[in-house]
């Protein structure tokens, strides 16, 4: 009998540990939530943990086992924002980043980017001036604030390579003063002008898609000339050596 009741136990303990790790991972999400609320509409300085721990539902101490102190919930609640979900999967290695990569035609590619970029900056653009204020007064959330800035100048970086790759900037513009226009375009221009100009997210995005494409991309009718120039080029070649 005793073996029996030992096996029942051993069966119910891997429901149990499921269990306690769903309801870990929603105290986590609900105090990453609180913090990146009340960060954002009140900033970083004026938000203390106990504010935090009451928005969430949990108590001071869970608010440090499930995440960490101010400066973790910070840098934890703009990943999330980045992202939109707590899950440890990079952007770029997500699977609506890797379809638009393979997208080929470069204006498509950027209207998808711009497309994406949007939803992006809807999440995280208040977070993101949260950071921006806070680092100037805590050294973490400065770091955080400088890293994330060169994180996203590499992004800018990589989709001016991907755009090269797909046929090519603008004559005349070169690939770091391309890089700096998408890296400008980011959650403070959508912060500037849906935040505080009141602009729609669909005007947003329209605007960021056409801006991008008039900004980096050729004329379409000179982009069409120079194929055709090519083309001619080679025939004429052609006709030479033959």
């Amino acid at each position: 009998m005793k073996s029996l009741m030992k096996a029942d136990r051993e069966v119910k303990r891997p429901y149990q540990s499921a269990l306690r790790g769903a309801q870990a991972q929603y105290t986590r999400e609900a105090v990453i939530a609180a913090a990146g609320r009340l960060f954002s509409e009140h900033g970083y300085a004026a938000t203390s943990i106990e504010e935090i721990a009451a928005a969430a539902g949990v108590s001071r101490a869970t608010v440090f086992t499930s995440v960490g102190g101010k400066a973790k919930l910070l840098k934890t609640a703009l990943d999330v924002a980045i992202v939109g979900d707590d899950e440890p999967i990079p952007l770029p290695e997500r699977p609506r980043s890797k379809a638009i990569r393979a997208e080929p035609d470069p204006r498509k590619y950027l209207a998808l980017y711009a497309g994406l970029v949007t939803e992006m900056d809807g999440r995280m653009a208040a977070i993101h001036e949260a950071v921006r204020g806070a680092a100037g007064v805590d050294p973490d959330a400065r770091a955080l604030w400088e890293s994330q800035l060169a994180q996203h100048r590499q992004g800018a970086v990589n989709v001016i390579g991907d755009v090269m790759r797909k046929g090519g900037l603008r004559p005349g513009l070169d690939p770091d003063a391309a890089a700096d226009i998408v890296w400008l375009l980011g959650p403070g221009a959508y912060h500037m002008l849906v935040h505080r100009r009141g602009w729609s997210p669909e005007r947003f995005q329209t605007w960021l898609t056409e801006t991008f494409i008039r900004q980096l991309l050729p004329d379409e009718d000179s982009s069409s000339r120079h194929v055709s120039s090519k083309g001619r080029r080679r025939g004429v070649r052609t006709q030479a050596g033959s």
